[in-house]
């Protein structure tokens, strides 16, 4: 019994060992297996890309600047992600183009960025599709003092005067009249006799003979028709209305004609003494300020200019694009909407006479000095 109870006992040791050594064998095969697999992953060939230079800004360009090689660097770029034709890759090629836009440091440098050379003004890509500019001649009254600036909003008012005319003829009424044949005509004599005169013809062509075409109206005083004709040439009547409701204004002044770098600061040189320099000069204003419009607007703008009418500015409120209607504007309706009557004939008056209104001049005012 006890040598079956030994030998029983040596083959359970023997299973024990094969089953450790069998353990150990499997655990050093996945170890090498997972080792091989992070070898391989490690030294797995990293795909090649082909590396090529772009240009880049290396500093602000302000708008409208010349681009120089000293504002400019490059920077690699894979080859595989570059657009053919989006990025300058040489220097050389983009010295000299025109920024049309601000360009902040390490931007890449695009051919949509800027304007090269016969490229156009730089004032036409401020203008959307579909727009013009037209410029206006103002003044610090007509130009809100100048206040506008570049990408304001503007109305602009215009006023003209209206006069009658003769159809036919396009003059201004009224008509000047003379007598080309005989007229029969009662005449009374010292006598008191009463007997038909015949009025000669008069000449049209001779200076001075031609009168202002009038009318006859009934003298209330003597119970008499009279022939009345005007005392001056037609009065024209004043109109104002809103032409155009919505501008932007593009410049203030005139547009350089050539683009250049800026000079280096340069000290100002001492003053010299002389008469010219002594006299005093006034204020040096602008002259013009651009705005777009439509294409059917800048007809409206010119034919009103040519025509003689007044145009002016009025400067609307940040960021207000809106479009509004107006009434147009003369005395009738400033009589009527301001409640202002028409003064009565009074038998006395103020005096000295006035006929014309001036503002005092500000040598008239005897002045405060604090």
């Amino acid at each position: 019994m006890s040598a079956m109870k030994k030998r029983s006992g040596r083959i359970i040791i023997f299973i024990l060992l094969i089953l450790i050594a069998a353990s150990i064998l499997a655990f050093l095969l996945l170890s090498r297996g997972r080792g091989a697999s992070r070898g391989e992953t490690a030294i797995a060939p990293t795909p090649a890309f082909e590396i090529v230079d772009i240009v880049v800004a290396s500093q602000f360009i302000p708008r409208g600047q010349i681009i120089t090689s000293e504002v400019l660097t490059t920077l690699a770029y894979p080859k595989n992600q570059l657009v053919q034709g989006t990025f300058f890759i040489s220097i050389e090629d983009a010295v000299g183009t025109k920024a049309k836009y601000n360009i902040d440091p390490a931007v890449p440098l695009t051919s949509s960025m800027v304007i090269h050379e016969g490229g156009g003004s730089l004032a036409a890509f401020d203008i959307p599709a579909g727009m013009t500019a037209y410029s206006l001649a103002v003044s610090p009254e007509t130009a809100v003092a100048y206040a506008p600036r570049q990408g304001d909003h503007v109305l602009v008012v215009g006023c003209m005067l209206i006069s009658d005319v003769d159809t036919s003829y396009q003059t201004r009424l009224p008509n000047d009249t003379v007598i080309t044949f005989g007229v029969q005509s009662t005449v009374e004599s010292p006598s008191g006799a009463i007997s038909l005169a015949v009025i000669p013809p008069v000449d049209p062509y001779i200076d001075g003979d031609a009168v202002p075409r009038g009318r006859y109206e009934l003298d209330s005083t003597v119970n008499q028709p009279i022939y009345v004709i005007p005392s001056e040439v037609q009065r024209p009547r004043l109109v104002c209305q809103t032409v155009i409701q919505d501008a932007v204004v593009l410049n203030v002044g005139m547009f350089a004609l050539e683009d250049s770098l800026a000079a280096p600061a340069v000290a100002p040189a001492e003053p010299v003494a002389t008469e010219e320099a002594s006299a005093s000069t006034g204020p040096v204003y602008p002259g013009s300020i651009t705005i777009v419009v439509s294409p059917q607007d800048t007809l409206v703008l010119n034919y009103l200019a040519l025509a003689g009418a007044k145009l002016s500015l009025a400067l609307k409120s940040a960021g207000d694009v809106a479009q509004f209607s107006t009434d147009p504007v003369t005395l009738q309706y400033i009589m009527d909407q301001k409640n202002i009557p028409a003064p009565v004939k009074l038998p006395y008056g103020v005096e000295p006479r006035v006929d014309t209104l001036l503002y005092p001049a500000f040598d008239n005012y005897i002045l405060n000095q604090p």
